[in-house]
């Protein structure tokens, strides 16, 4: 029975899923959660971006920090990224779900960056962000768009999970969930519904 589970649990993720939670995993324990100076290896940095350092465009997407003194960022984001994730993967392909995550993190995570920076004068210095929520955000925007506008479209996100998930985004902004990257899961979301609608209408995509 224990077994059935375990194989049924991980064949609902393909090789790109599994690849995306252990890069985020290594990466989140290389640099102990965000608590040691390689994380500043993986952050987004702007000026050193400009001078072609681009890998800082996506990294952030694998780091992850301690809530409580627990590994709670990773686990979360971990477990929305294998069932999205995998859905999407094994509807469309590896490389289908890598275009996708590499397109709405890059942009979750540059919105992230300069809305901090217009911010600068309300919240203070800068801070490093990071985390798969935002490319989270994005293949939930993504999934649901796309169904909507392409009723054929095998994955379907129900409709519980949709309101969860924007209650959360909504309470992000509140300040009571914390110091948060609420900007980057706005920018991913927008992102990802925006990507399924265009996809949905490009019947070959």
């Amino acid at each position: 029975m224990a077994n059935t589970v375990v194989k049924d649990f991980l064949a609902r993720a393909g090789w790109m899923t599994k690849v995306l939670v252990i890069i985020s995993t290594a990466v989140s324990i290389y640099t102990f959660f965000g608590k040691n100076p390689s994380t500043y290896y993986f952050a987004f940095d702007w000026e050193l971006i400009k001078q072609g350092q681009l890998h800082r465009l996506i990294t952030p997407i694998f780091l992850h920090f301690m809530i409580a003194g627990l590994p709670i960022h990773l686990l979360f984001n971990m477990m929305w990224l294998w069932d999205l994730g995998g859905s999407l993967e094994k509807a469309k392909g590896p490389w289908y779900l890598l275009v996708i995550v590499l397109i709405v993190g890059v942009l979750s995570n540059v919105g992230q960056y300069f809305s901090d920076y217009m911010m600068q004068g309300i919240i203070g210095t800068f801070h490093t962000f990071g985390g798969m929520s935002g490319v989270v955000y994005g293949l939930l925007g993504f999934l649901f768009m796309r169904r909507k506008f392409d009723p054929f479209f095998p994955v379907r996100i129900h409709d519980g999970i949709m309101k969860f998930m924007l209650i959360w985004l909504v309470l992000g902004f509140t300040g009571i969930l914390g110091n948060i990257a609420n900007a980057a899961h706005l920018f991913g979301l927008i992102v990802g519904g925006v990507i399924g609608f265009i996809t949905a209408k490009i019947k070959a995509l």
